[in-house]
């Protein structure tokens, strides 16, 4: 068979990872199918004779695979960050599979079996680093669902999470293209993906060292930037008020409200007074998101921290969204109230920012967020990865999202989606661990051990043509 009698099987082979991957990452739902999305097409791709088919297919499987998020977003991310997202990450998956495809040997398979998930997660990294979104789109958050793996995120991060959800379909890929081999394959796959299961469920029978009442709150029918009249500001703010009298039976230690919830401006009565009084007269502490109007028209997106007979506390966002809130300035500091945490929405995306919070003991973190309804799951799950990574419970108000409670080791204790025509409350116990994670102390390390070992790859197949050059031999076709 010829390899343009062949052509159409890789086409469907491209079809199919793409499609898959479409299905599991991002925004879309069935996060396990990340396992198994890109075994068709390495399976073509690795043996296949020409690069080129490789590095289109490779390209359209990549573009296919990544439209949950561009349609997700197409109408409210600014063009050019979609142009990057549209041509970049195809491009990044290209370079990956031929890289892969380079260092593949039918007499050491091993080194693909290596190769794959260390570019994956390599380059994924490196990417994220730059990206004004930060850590947004990571494929290791397609395995949130998987608990026990999950708890890799407390050494790794989200990009051991990544290394893992790239290293089964590899492996399994090598177990069909080349099955003498599988004995091998199935150690060098199998005992890191053993240890990391037995780590997991170790950690998941930690129990809880105290455990605190959290109440959430959301109307999405309020929430609008562009409030123009004093009413309707004072009037929201009250809405959210009377939420907070209801909680009043329920003695929540904190009430968490979404972001910018309330609007104040200069020379209007302080809607936030009517939040803040609620707190007060009920005796709770509440975390309220507001969008304030400065006295030099720059706006601030704040949340603040009421507290019984104690002055409010404040913290700014520190991660604007690109394009859309260019008006708002920028926060600086970390709000840390003892064991206790307060973030933004956005804040999240960037795990270096959040581990912060991480070093300094924080238990609980407390975010108020908005998010885009299509994207509620994956922004509330990013959250809830950050506490895994660094050991804290989060308690996350999303509007137009999620309502979302979950421990240090990711597990969902209470959630419910917001509503367009109603108010939504939850309550939830959570469960508070004390202690750092290793993630916490030593940061991204596996981040950048996975960039040196993709240098070291590179580095040594380029020793091993040179090799053969000297030695006479023709190095094997790429």
């Amino acid at each position: 068979m010829t390899e343009k009698d062949r052509l159409w099987l890789g086409v469907l082979a491209a079809l199919m990872t793409g499609v898959l991957f479409w299905a599991s990452r991002d925004t879309s739902p069935f996060g396990p199918l990340v396992l198994i999305a890109p075994i068709p097409w390495l399976v073509y791709a690795l043996p296949a004779r020409s690069v080129w088919v490789v590095a289109v297919l490779s390209f359209v499987a990549g573009t296919v695979g990544r439209l949950g998020l561009i349609l997700t977003y197409i109408s409210v991310i600014p063009l050019a960050a979609l142009l990057l997202w549209v041509v970049f990450l195809p491009l990044s998956f290209m370079a990956v599979v031929l890289l892969t495809r380079w260092l593949y040997r039918p007499d050491a398979p091993w080194l693909a079996l290596l190769a794959y998930p260390v570019f994956s997660t390599a380059s994924e990294f490196l990417f994220n680093l730059a990206s004004p979104h930060g850590i947004f789109g990571s494929l290791g958050y397609a395995l949130t669902d998987f608990l026990p793996l999950m708890q890799a995120a407390s050494v790794g991060g989200v990009a051991a999470l990544t290394f893992i959800g790239s290293l089964i379909p590899m492996a399994a890929a090598l177990f069909i293209i080349a099955p003498r081999s599988w004995k091998s394959t199935a150690l060098l796959a199998g005992l890191p993906l053993l240890a990391a299961v037995v780590f997991g469920a170790t950690r998941l029978m930690h129990g809880y060292d105290r455990e605190m009442v959290v109440a959430l709150a959301a109307i999405d029918a309020t929430q609008n930037d562009d409030v123009r009249d004093e009413a309707t500001a004072v009037q929201n703010a009250q809405a959210y008020a009377a939420l907070i009298d209801g909680f009043a039976d329920k003695k929540p230690d904190f009430v968490v409200l979404p972001e910018k919830s309330v609007i104040r401006k200069p020379g209007w009565r302080d809607a936030g007074a009517s939040v803040r009084e609620a707190a007060e007269r009920n005796g709770m502490s509440v975390v309220s998101g507001l969008n304030e109007t400065l006295a030099d028209g720059q706006h601030a997106n704040v949340a603040e921290l009421y507290r019984p007979a104690q002055p409010p506390r404040r913290y700014l966002k520190r991660k604007l969204i690109p394009g859309l809130e260019w008006e708002f300035i920028t926060g600086a500091d970390s709000l840390v109230a003892g064991n206790i945490g307060v973030a933004i929405c956005k804040d999240m995306d960037f795990p270096a920012l959040i581990r912060d919070y991480g070093r300094q003991g924080v238990e609980l973190l407390l975010v108020p967020a908005w998010d885009f309804r299509a994207d509620a799951r994956l922004h509330s799950r990013m959250a809830v990865m950050r506490g895994v990574e660094n050991g804290f419970a989060v308690a996350r108000a999303g509007a137009n999202g999620m309502l979302t409670v979950s421990d240090a080791y990711g597990r969902i204790l209470a959630e419910q989606p917001t509503s367009s025509d109603r108010a939504v409350v939850m309550n939830a116990t959570v469960g508070l661990q004390a202690g750092r994670t290793l993630y916490s102390r030593i940061g991204d390390a596996f981040g950048w051990l996975t960039v040196v070992g993709a240098t070291l790859l590179i580095v040594s197949r380029f020793r091993f043509l040179s090799t053969k050059r000297v030695d006479g031999r023709s190095p094997q076709p790429s």
